[in-house]
């Protein structure tokens, strides 16, 4: 898979995963009129808890089944590639209903833990996703590392899809006996699309299971003869770090909405008492987690693509030793990561709360001003994260799987640290876990570049690229500060916000092209009309 096939399949992921986050933000607009802030910080409540027995159950393998599947197919062994596929479903479907029956057993102690009794509905109704969740990401690393990226994004359209309309159905019925139920509504709604997006994959499977005996049937003689038990060690040495890593922040996440609301309730203002009931701690933690947190996480639908897509393109060139291929491979990730990491997180900090009023409406001013302020400083993290999900990419690649799990934390103890500390300060409060979350990706994203430098090697050129669009960044910054207030004064909020954005983003965009910061080959794997690439490189844009 050469490094124009690579950004291909990424392309492929991203465009899906840009509808599937359209889709998702559709969803959670009008969830937040059905049941409010309280409402959505229920909501919330129960995914940290999902998302770390999710991670545990099914984020390792995944990777594992795309590495090991690329690696054969790259040496001609198909039926290796697809008895790896079959050894990792048997295990994942028995991971998956053990950690389903898990959470749904001990609903109600991880909802007293979190410090909201009325979370557990919400806990039961996600639990039985985590079975499914198993089961579709066993099929999606298989087709990874065939280097077929489309089952997975279309299981991710699917996925979206379901969960808005049966989430919002369910949502709007329950509601009416409490937010409470509302929430657990949605969250049926989530469970009900990972059903819908598994049967998708299973469609497709069987409808390429032709295509896949004729390819068996090319392989080289005697390799499919590799015993289970080397098949299940390498498996495992694999997708053991990787999900020590992937588990890490899910966990943190699970300790944040432990000390968050409670070390809200706990801030004394000596004057007036408590700072905060629980209510409006909770309500707190649901600006923080479900309006401002998912924004930063829009622009790593890129980056995450990147990452699936890198893994088996890099692994390949790996067991074939071919150091060149991985150098340019590894350049190319990195400059597209800051290519969209970097004006995404100036323009979100920018303008953070005019994009929460634009988005959530359904926000009154007071909330409005608080989530903006939790934006401003959690879109700083944004382009350390989206380094944090490729430069991980690229190392698993190599076989370095264990370093991007320690550098993470690394970041993460620190994280803990910092906002334990500065969410007890009343005047920081609530900011004080979203700046240690900016820490942490920080933290995690330099030892992570610095692993690759060792590893890899970065060229200078790469480091003037990089200057380059810092520079555009950075200057598009100024400019979207300073048009937005006049056009808020002439067109409105929506109005001026939409063609501020707009104005920036063609800002960033001229400078690009006057500086000569994108590479032409770049542009040719991404556009499959080369016409239209040599019309772009001929106003002025960079020909390596």
């Amino acid at each position: 898979m050469g490094r124009k096939s690579f950004i291909k399949g990424a392309a492929v992921l991203a465009g899906a995963g840009l509808f599937a986050k359209f889709l998702g933000a559709v969803f959670r607009i009008p969830l937040t009129y059905l049941i409010g802030s309280e409402g959505m910080g229920l909501y919330q409540m129960a995914y940290p808890i999902y998302s770390f027995l999710l991670v545990m159950s099914s984020a390792g393998l995944p990777v594992a089944i795309s590495k090991m599947v690329s690696e054969r197919i790259a040496l001609n062994d198909y039926t290796g590639a697809h008895r790896v596929f079959r050894i990792s479903l048997a295990l994942m479907a028995g991971i998956g209903i053990f950690t389903s029956v898990l959470l749904f057993s001990f609903s109600g102690v991880v909802a007293r833990a979190v410090g909201n009794v009325d979370a557990v509905y919400s806990i039961m109704a996600i639990a039985p996703g985590l079975f499914f969740v198993a089961m579709i990401s066993s099929f999606r690393g298989y087709f990874q590392g065939m280097q077929h990226m489309t089952p997975t994004a279309l299981s991710q359209v699917v996925e979206q899809t379901i969960k808005l309309a049966m989430g919002l159905l369910l949502a709007s019925h329950w509601v009416k006996w409490g937010v409470q139920y509302g929430a657990a509504g949605a969250m049926l709604g989530v469970t009900l699309s990972e059903v819908a997006a598994l049967i998708l994959l299973l469609g497709i499977y069987r409808h390429k299971r032709a295509e896949n005996r004729e390819k068996n049937k090319q392989s080289r003689p005697g390799r499919y003869r590799e015993p289970t038990r080397g098949i299940m060690a390498r498996m495992l040495s694999i997708a053991i770090p990787v999900t020590i890593g992937a588990s890490i922040m899910p966990l943190v996440a699970l300790v944040d909405e432990m000390v968050v609301v409670n070390r809200l309730v706990n801030i004394i203002n000596y004057d007036t008492g408590f700072l905060y009931t629980v209510e409006e701690a909770t309500s707190l933690y649901g600006l923080l987690t479900a309006y401002a947190g998912p924004l930063i996480n829009f622009p790593t639908i890129i980056t995450i693509a990147l990452a699936m897509s890198i893994v088996p393109s890099i692994s390949e060139s790996y067991v074939l030793e071919e150091r060149r291929a991985i150098s340019a491979k590894t350049e190319t990730a990195l400059r597209l990561t800051l290519l969209l990491g970097l004006p995404a997180g100036v323009g979100m900090c920018t303008l953070a709360r005019p994009i929460i009023q634009l988005l959530y409406a359904s926000l009154d001013v007071t909330e409005v001003v608080k989530a903006g302020s939790i934006l401003s400083v959690l879109s700083i993290g944004v382009v350390f994260l989206t380094a944090i999900q490729a430069l991980t990419g690229i190392l698993q690649g190599i076989d370095q799987v264990a370093v991007p799990v320690r550098n993470l934390f690394i970041g993460a103890m620190t994280k803990v640290v910092v906002s334990y500390i500065l969410i007890g300060i009343p005047e920081v409060n609530i900011l004080g876990a979203a700046i240690g979350t900016v820490i942490c990706y920080l933290t995690a994203a330099l030892l992570d570049f610095a692993a690759v430098v060792k590893y890899i090697g970065v060229s200078r050129t790469f480091g003037l690229m990089a200057a380059k669009l810092a520079f555009a960044a950075a200057f598009m910054g100024a400019v979207v500060v300073i048009v937005f207030k006049p056009l808020m004064a002439a067109l409105g909020h929506v109005r001026a916000t939409m063609l501020t954005i707009f104005i920036g983003a063609i800002v960033y965009a001229l400078l690009l092209i006057i500086m000569g910061a994108v590479d032409k080959r770049d542009l040719q794997a991404l556009f499959r009309n080369s016409k239209l690439a040599n019309r772009m490189v001929s106003a002025r844009l960079r020909n390596e």
